[in-house]
Order: structure tokens, then sequence, then C-alpha cells
């Protein structure tokens, strides 16, 4: 027994099994719309996700050059601190004044 879509019956014609066109019904539609929906959803959560781990990655790189631009600032006065005292030093050997 053959079924098919076709509702007359020819003796000695062949009949199509499959439909030529391919119908789409409300319920096919909605799917189909769910999944796009879901598509751009998802989309959407990947490139904000992507955008907050780089926002959060630069205020870690600027919070690291504040903490290093702070350290070279010290680093500059301490540097500073010990010429002067090597002058100091330097001058009072010149002239004599250290008594060991």
């Amino acid at each position: 027994m053959l079924l098919t879509n076709s509702s007359s019956v020819k003796q000695g014609v062949r009949k199509r099994t499959i439909a030529k066109t391919i119908k789409i019904g409300p319920l096919s539609l909605k799917f189909i719309t769910m999944i796009i929906f879901a598509s751009i959803a998802l989309f959407y959560l990947a490139q904000t996700t992507q955008s907050a781990t780089k926002t959060y990655k630069i205020r870690e790189l600027r919070l690291t050059k504040e903490e290093l631009k702070e350290e070279n600032r010290r680093l500059e006065i301490e540097a500073i601190r010990l010429k002067s005292l090597k002058e100091v030093l330097k001058g009072v050997e010149e002239t004599g004044l250290l008594t060991e």
C-alpha cells in the first residue's frame, strides 16, 4: 500500500508521495522565530560579557599604572636624597671636618 498526498484515484497515473512545496505553518514560524531570537540573545550576551571583561582589565591596568607612577615618584625622591647625602659627605671629606 502506498500513501500519497493526492485525493484523486486514477488508474495508471503515478502519484507523487512527496509534496513539491514546503509549507510553513504557524507552529514552524514560531519555532524559527524563537531560534532567531535565541541566537540574537546569545550573541548579545557574548558581546556584553566580552565588553565587561575588557573593561575590568582596563581598570586593573590603570590601577597598576597609578601604583607604578607612585613607586617611581618615591624612588626618584629616594635617589635625590641619597645623592644629596653623598654630596654632603664628599664636602665634609674635602674640607677635613670628618674626624675618625
